[in-house]
């Protein structure tokens, strides 16, 4: 099974929690954010990389950083198919975020983008996971390895979509593989460059 990597991440209801030695981090979805109203609840940094607008389909992670010694509430302004569970990653003082075909960089120690970029995928994506030399990408169509500069390594797909309507777990990081039950519920069994082991 997937080993826990050298901090936390928790699922509490509807927030994702993140910590290591030097910040905690929860991230939740505010479901009141509007783009450009005047009514929305106050952060220290709204982050907006695809320059949604009002009118746009979109959706807010509200994520809440702790550094021991100062705080910061930051909006993270996405795609409307952005999940808060298994959406980020943290690495130090660096927090990658899932939102559907948008991964963005945070520097938590000054909430600055660092790094922003766009998949080219098929789908919505519902997780990323740090593992070995990259991401890990839980898409509804596509299983997708990334390296550490978000580069595309490989994908893999099925014949239906990741999901299931049985109890089976659609998506498995095992030891020396990636475990697979799509809509259909075929099964698959992929190793870590991408090629079907079963």
């Amino acid at each position: 099974m997937y080993s826990v990597p050298p901090y936390e991440f928790i699922i509490q209801g509807v927030t994702m929690i993140l910590q290591n030695e030097i910040c905690h981090i929860e991230i939740n979805i505010d479901e009141t954010y509007t783009v450009g109203s005047a009514d929305n609840r106050h952060y220290d940094a709204t982050l907006n990389p695809r320059d949604y607008r009002h009118n746009d389909l979109s959706k807010t992670l509200a994520i809440h950083i702790s550094l021991y010694s100062k705080e910061y509430q930051i909006a993270l302004i996405g795609p409307y198919h952005s999940y808060n569970s298994d959406c980020a990653v943290l690495e130090d003082d660096i927090l990658t975020v899932l939102q559907d075909d948008m991964i963005t960089q945070i520097k938590i120690t000054n909430t600055s983008i660092i790094r922003h970029v766009l998949l080219n995928c098929f789908g919505c994506n519902f997780a990323i996971y740090k593992f070995k030399n990259g991401y890990i990408i839980h898409g509804e169509i596509e299983i997708i390895m990334l390296n550490f500069d978000l580069i595309k390594q490989w994908s893999f797909s099925g014949r239906d979509i990741f999901v299931t309507i049985s109890n089976k777990e659609p998506f498995t990081i095992r030891e020396n593989s990636i475990c697979l039950y799509d809509f259909e519920d075929n099964y698959y069994e992929i190793d870590f460059d991408g090629n079907q082991l079963i």
